[in-house]
């Protein structure tokens, strides 16, 4: 029994190890194939860069297939889509015959196995039954020997397919299997990287030879074009010569003797001669001859029928050779060569010389040896000399002449080079004053803006690589420029700029530069300073200077000058933003009282922007529409009475804008309307609406009103205002104008002149805001004012300050003795009231008499205008 186990055991071991021996027969045969294959791969892959054309490629890789199956039967195609057509690079068949290997059109084997495999992109294996399903249902057709078995795997690159590989068998020994088939597949995409590469090693040997074949002949044309550039370069350094030759040679024969050896460079001149016809006609001279085969050839001979006198029958080149030579003969045109005319060349070229459309000679080369050979670009050189020659001959003939033409001429030179150049010095000294008047004022001589902006844009380009270099712009205005010019005259306006001018420049550095704009506007350009204190510095000093007295004749007038000041802030900073900025300061100054510098900063912008916003507004308002009038009662003060009943001595009428829902004050928009020019005809048309009033009303109070000093500078601005008096039919003595104590100026004779016409035709005159200015005194003394209205800052202070109190007593006694009524404006409380009626004060108007009220003139009783006030009405 325990042998029996054993037995069992051992048969059982036995049969394990046979399984285990043909699993490992197995996995050996598999080795085996898998190192067939990679020795397949390995080939295909050393196919690329070893085979030398692709018909070895293909026989190489029909062996390698061989190795892994039975190929017999096998064939590449390709597809080109270009031309959808297919190309049989390689085939190999037992039965079919081996087809063109021109491109056959697709669609000629679409319906192929081939063809199957190509439209669907996947690998096909024979099958009986399917192959004739495939035939029934049409898909396919049958183009060749039916096969017994047959195998084809598309060809793909980037899932594109280019072709097919197929190998097939015609006997039943020789079957292929689904393994062959994957391995097939397998096998065809390395198959396809080498092809691929071989075909790219091919297209790129192909572009390489192209490219060579293209630079060869690149190169031989570079060659060629580079011949005949030397040649051309010899060319012309021949005719160069031959052309300084004919303006240096000392004589002819040296002319001749120099132009034989440079033709010589170009072409063969062994023998070579020059023929000129007499003044007659009638011989041939040979001034210069070189022949090896006739060394005494006659120096003169009579006109024959030559060669060289057929070249001066037909005027133009010609070259003769021996058929031409026969030709020529032949018509009778040349006779045959004797002695006469020596020895008869092989070929011989010669061309007219031609001065003024006449022959004179003829120039010539001949050769007598058929080593030497002529063409006819040698023709057209020869005849290009002969123009050289000609023209020599010609100088040398006139040569007397132009002799004595010459010194002629170099006198007259000699003369006119002395005019032309006095005439250039000139015009040098006009352009450089043309230049200078461009770039400067021609009163002052200073630089003008045109200069100034060069300037100012140069020290701006330094500033950008210095930044730590600082300068400034300084504007100056000129104040009462334009009284001293109304006033004097011109001529003392020009003496004033020219002292202006010298001041300011007292005031600078060297190196700083100042010009005139225009007018009495002046900028100065201050460079490398420490800060803008250096700048402020400067303005002082030059408001200093102009504060001084001016002196025009034996009289002083008084200036001043309003200055404004704009620092360079940045690197990017324009020289337009200098100038406007500092023009906005120097405005910002005037606006301030004028005899000061301001600095320019971003609060003077903006008022700026809204001033002009004011003005354009101002332009477009309408007087009649946007204009209105208001009463302020003028009363006589009387402490035993109430304020109601206190009584009425005239009445103030004031403008008003009302722009908006606001009534804006005169102090908002004179200056503008000043700088727009609008203050004459806002006068005008607030005298008419006042004389209007008075018309309407014979028993209306006197009427005082506001009047710019502006009408006091030309006789015809006084007339106007009378005019408008007279027309309205109002009789001056009902109407008072009032004068501002700040817009007077001392010793203005014209105004004087202006006011003086006024009291005469019986207008009232009143010397408005009294006690603003230090020259009040001397107005009331030299001027006719009739009523003199102290100033409400000047009111303000009589109920608290003793002082105030003194001066108005004195000027109340002043007024009583020059006959002047007084009266005072901005009467607010009754402690005013009561310290101006204690100190002779007995008339005076304010908020504590009441507020003003509108008035309507008839020409606007039509229209209803508002009447709502906020504060900024006063």
């Amino acid at each position: 029994m325990h042998q029996s186990n054993q037995t069992d055991r051992h048969l059982r071991e036995i049969a394990r190890l046979r399984k285990a021996v043909v699993r490992l027969q197995d996995l050996a045969t598999k080795y085996r194939q898998s190192e067939v294959v990679q020795k397949a791969l390995f080939k295909i892959s050393e196919l690329a860069s070893s085979v030398t054309d692709m018909q070895q490629f293909y026989q190489s890789v029909h062996n390698i297939i061989g190795d892994l199956m039975v190929a017999k039967n096998f064939f590449i195609c390709l597809y080109d889509q270009r031309g959808d057509t297919i190309q049989f690079v390689y085939f190999v068949d037992e039965y079919d015959d081996i087809p063109s290997l021109e491109s056959i059109p697709a669609e000629l084997l679409d319906k192929g196995l081939t063809g199957y495999v190509m439209r669907n992109g996947k690998p096909f294996l024979y099958d009986e039954s399917v192959f004739k399903r495939l035939l029934e249902s049409g898909e396919i057709l049958d183009l060749g020997a039916a096969p017994v078995d047959w195998l084809g795997v598309p060809l793909l690159s980037d899932s594109r397919v280019i072709g097919a590989m197929v190998v097939q068998s015609y006997t039943e020994d020789v079957r292929y299997s689904e393994a062959e088939k994957e391995l097939l597949m397998f096998v065809s995409q390395h198959i396809v990287n080498a092809l691929e590469r071989v075909r790219q090693r091919e297209m790129m040997q192909a572009e390489i030879d192209h490219q060579t074949a293209k630079l060869r002949q690149i190169n031989d044309d570079l060659k060629l074009e580079i011949s005949e550039r030397e040649r051309a370069q010899q060319l012309s350094s021949v005719l160069f010569a031959i052309s300084e030759v004919t303006n240096t040679s000392d004589s002819m024969q040296s002319f001749y003797a120099q132009l034989y050896q440079h033709i010589g460079r170009l072409i063969n001149n062994d023998n070579f001669f020059v023929a000129l016809l007499n003044d007659e006609c009638t011989h041939l001279h040979f001034p210069y001859y070189v022949d090896t085969f006739d060394s005494n050839m006659h120096k003169q001979r009579p006109l024959g029928r030559g060669m060289t006198e057929y070249v001066i029958r037909t005027k133009r080149p010609v070259f003769i050779d021996q058929q031409k030579y026969r030709e020529l003969l032949a018509s009778g045109d040349i006779e045959a060569s004797t002695s006469y005319y020596g020895t008869q060349p092989t070929q011989w070229l010669g061309s007219p010389l031609v001065v003024d459309d006449e022959v004179i000679g003829v120039l010539s080369v001949q050769t007598y040896s058929d080593k030497v050979q002529y063409k006819q670009d040698d023709l057209e050189l020869l005849n290009f000399v002969s123009q050289h020659v000609a023209v020599a001959i010609e100088r040398r003939r006139n040569a007397d002449e132009i002799k004595r033409v010459n010194i002629y001429l170099e006198r007259k030179v000699a003369e006119r080079t002395e005019e032309l150049v006095n005439e250039i010095e000139r015009r040098k000294k006009i352009e450089e004053k043309l230049f200078y008047d461009a770039h400067h004022d021609a009163l002052t001589g200073l630089p003008n803006r045109s200069m100034f902006t060069e300037r100012l844009q140069q020290t701006l380009k330094h500033k950008r690589r210095y930044p730590q270099h600082n300068f400034a712009v300084l504007f100056v205005d000129l104040d009462r420029f334009k009284d001293i010019n109304d006033t004097l005259g011109h001529s003392a306006g020009d003496e004033f700029l020219l002292e202006a001018s010298r001041r300011i420049g007292e005031c600078i550095r060297e190196n700083d530069t100042v010009a005139r704009l225009g007018g009495d506007e002046f900028v100065i350009l201050l460079e490398m300073i420490r800060s803008i204190d250096d700048a402020c510095d400067i303005a002082n000093r030059i408001i200093e200077k102009m504060r001084l007295p001016f002196v025009y004749g034996e009289t002083e007038h008084y200036s001043g000058a309003s200055i404004g000041i704009a620092e360079c802030q940045a690197r990017n900073d324009s020289a337009e933003r200098l100038l406007r900025d500092a023009d906005a300061a120097m405005y910002q100054a005037k606006s301030m009282g004028r005899g000061r510098y301001v600095v320019f900063d971003e609060s003077i912008h903006k008022d700026l922007v809204a001033s002009l916003n004011r003005e354009a507004e101002l332009r477009h308002a309408q007087f009649d529409q946007d204009f209105i009038l208001q009463r302020n009662q003028l009363l006589a003060m009387d402490e035993q009475h109430p304020m109601d009943e206190q009584h009425p001595m005239g009445q103030e009428l004031v403008l008003r804008w009302q722009r908006g829902n606001s009534l804006l004050h005169p102090d908002r928009f004179t200056v503008i309307a000043d700088k727009a020019g609008m203050t004459t005809a806002l006068d005008h048309w607030m005298l008419t609406r006042c004389c209007e009033l008075l018309a309407a009303d014979a028993n209306a109070l006197p009427v005082h009103v506001s009047i710019s000093s502006k009408n006091l500078f030309k006789l015809s601005d006084v007339k106007a205002l009378q005019e408008i008096i007279v027309a309205a039919n109002v009789a001056p003595e009902r109407i008072v104008f009032q004068f501002s104590e700040i817009e007077l100026h001392d010793h203005s004779k014209r105004q004087l002149s202006c006011l003086r016409q006024l009291a005469d035709f019986g207008v009232g005159l009143t010397l408005n805001e009294f006690g603003r200015s230090a020259g009040a005194l001397q107005y009331l003394m030299n001027y006719p004012f009739t009523h003199v209205k102290l100033d409400p800052r000047f009111v303000a202070n009589i109920a608290v300050s003793e002082r105030a109190q003194v001066m108005v007593r004195h000027v109340v006694q002043l007024c009583r003795d020059l006959n002047i009524q007084i009266l005072a404006a901005g009467v607010n409380s009754i402690e005013q009231q009561q310290a101006l009626l204690n100190n002779g004060v007995l008339m005076g108007q304010g908020s504590y008499f009441g507020e003003p009220e509108q008035v309507l003139t008839p020409s606007q009783q039509h229209a209803e205008l508002p009447l709502s006030v906020n504060a900024e009405a006063f």
